[in-house]
């Protein structure tokens, strides 16, 4: 018997409701039909609060509170419904709620959008574009070109659907977070956690993943990898197992993403010391793989720093330092409770796993590994972002049997374990959603992205005030690229440009003289949604989009090139030589 089934066991004798204690016919049917009525409600406010949200306005504090009152209630209800399904030892209505959690929680980027969300999206979708129209890839123009396994798999998978890749990428949140939820559950199995730790493990693993790298981007489809190559890594623990499909899985992930392979390869090196993964010398086949994957892209990895020994510095977001608005501040606070929590309460588990002399290193692998890249890497300011991803997992399968003992225990346990499941819940969907708002993107600007990169200016500057536009939307942008792969940087990177309202005339002779010192034509893109994002993390006032534009109307020297309903487009086309 396992250490998690052994909890399972003590806790039933400890008066759980599978003990076998007496109950009224009716106090047994409302058991029964309790998960079904909680999951019944949180449908209907569901179908309510969601229609809400297309219309609901900015507010800074995100979707849970802009959208009604019942979309919130939906995700708690999705929760409590769960606690009480592993309560009553239902598991086809933990699965329901498993399910109806991703509906709430991600569903609505689909549905409730007029276009992908996320800048970054488009970033992906240029590249897709470009593979599609030239069947070819761009090295050496950015770093996606190095790593083409999504774009490569999207341009053949809209090749042979007719499924437009903007519409692949529109659907696919929630269409990924089944999958993520399926492919976690099996790792869980294979990682010996009981049906119904399983099952915790997999509603952990989709309810607090806040991080939002659950678009359509190479992050996300590394993660599917990953977890993929965790139930093999799993199933290898005592003799090998699916060798060959794993290094097939390790070489695909190599190809997809610039981080995660990394920490995977450590992972199963820890594995291997501590004589948990089998055979030993596929680390070394994984090892030459990537080593293979850095000497193709030495020429693009080598203008970042590839290795930094600063965990202070790699710990600190790109985002350090700013003061947005109170919403903001809260939401960055929750994130930061929530992560704190779940270490340390992984860390606690461990701990007494280990005094009591039960197997702690290889979840102890899976769990805290990923913190292991703070001393080596930033990632641009995300690194801390993504040790919080990687270890969501492990995480996950560390706690479940701790958190199922609880939800099956007597009241005074049973309470507590349940409202910490909807506190965390809680949490993490108000940390997902936080950003609502501010990551919009509109049909009109998709429309206009695609004007600007197929006009016949080029190479030129595109330079929005903040990084929330449709930037690379098509496969165009890489002859803007292979000029400057900057040339669409937004305004908040250029020295001395942060923080200004645009509002006195020395603001935009300030801004004019950055565009004049230019040798090549600037478009100035400005937006509704830049206003918001400008004034949420602090990077500028409110108003200064809308003075920026009313500077540039009334200049001869700019050009309205394209004005749609929430967006406007300017050129500069006088240029020093």
């Amino acid at each position: 018997m396992t250490a998690a089934q052994t909890m399972e066991r003590d806790a039933t004798a400890a008066g759980g409701p599978a003990s076998g204690a007496s109950s009224t016919p009716m106090r047994r049917t409302w058991r029964t039909a309790a998960p079904w009525v909680l999951l019944a409600l949180c449908a209907a406010c569901f179908v309510h609060g969601v229609r809400t949200i297309p219309t609901s306005a900015f507010s800074q504090f995100g979707l849970l509170v802009g959208a009604s009152p019942t979309y919130a209630t939906s995700i708690v209800l999705a929760a409590l419904g769960f606690g009480v399904a592993i309560r009553q030892r239902n598991s086809f209505a933990a699965v329901t709620a498993i399910i109806a959690m991703v509906i709430c929680q991600r569903l609505p980027r689909a549905i409730s959008t007029e276009a992908p969300m996320y800048a970054w999206t488009y970033k992906h979708l240029g590249v897709v574009d470009h593979v599609q129209q030239s069947g070819s890839l761009a090295h050496g123009v950015d770093v996606y070109n190095g790593w083409p396994g999504l774009f490569a798999l999207t341009a053949w998978l809209g090749e042979l659907t007719g499924i437009e890749p903007i519409d692949i990428a529109h659907g696919f949140t929630p269409v990924y977070c089944l999958a993520l939820a399926g492919l976690v559950y099996a790792a869980a199995r294979a990682w010996q956690l009981t049906r119904d730790q399983g099952l915790v493990a997999t509603f952990l693993v989709v309810s607090l993943n806040w991080v939002e790298q659950d678009y359509f981007a190479p992050q996300a489809f590394a993660i599917l990898l990953t977890v993929g190559i965790l139930v093999l890594f799993g199933l290898s623990r005592t003799r090998p197992t699916g060798t060959l499909a794993l290094l097939i899985l390790f070489a695909a992930l190599a190809i997809s993403h610039q981080l995660t392979p990394y920490w995977v390869l450590g992972a199963a090196c820890l594995l291997v010391l501590g004589r948990q993964l089998k055979p030993w010398w596929i680390v070394l086949l994984m090892g030459a793989t990537l080593a293979a994957v850095l000497v193709y892209n030495f020429d693009v990895v080598s203008q970042y720093t590839l290795f930094s020994g600063d965990v202070t510095g790699n710990a600190r977001t790109n985002g350090a330092g700013q003061t947005g608005m109170a919403g903001q501040v809260v939401a960055s606070w929750v994130m930061r409770l929530l992560t704190v929590s779940l270490w340390a309460a992984t860390a606690a588990v461990l701990l007494v796993r280990w005094r009591r002399r039960q197997p702690v290193w290889a979840l102890g692998v899976l769990a805290l590994s990923p913190i292991l890249i703070l001393g080596g890497q930033s990632y641009g300011g995300e690194a801390v972002f993504r040790v919080f991803l990687y270890s969501l997992v492990g995480c996950a399968f560390v706690l479940s049997p701790v958190l199922v003992s609880g939800l099956r225990s007597r009241r005074r346990t049973f309470v507590p374990a349940l409202a910490a499941l909807l506190v965390v819940t809680a949490m993490a969907a108000q940390a997902s959603s936080a950003n609502w708002y501010t990551n919009l993107i509109g049909e009109p600007q998709v429309a206009a992205s695609e004007e600007v990169l197929g006009g016949s200016v080029f190479p030129a500057y595109v330079t929005p005030l903040v990084p929330v536009w449709p930037e690379r939307s098509t496969g165009d942008y890489v002859r803007f690229a292979q000029y400057t792969d900057t040339y669409d940087h937004s305004l908040m990177f250029v020295p001395g440009m942060r923080g200004r309202s645009f509002a006195s005339g020395g603001d935009y002779q300030l801004f004019m003289s950055v565009v004049t010192g230019r040798d090549r034509p600037t478009y100035l893109v400005l937006s509704e949604p830049m206003r918001a994002y400008g004034a949420y993390f602090g990077l500028f006032p409110a108003d200064s989009a809308a003075n920026l534009r009313s500077h540039v109307s009334t200049d001869p020297r700019w050009e309205v090139v394209d004005e749609r309903p929430g967006v406007w487009v300017y050129l500069y086309e006088e240029v020093s030589r």
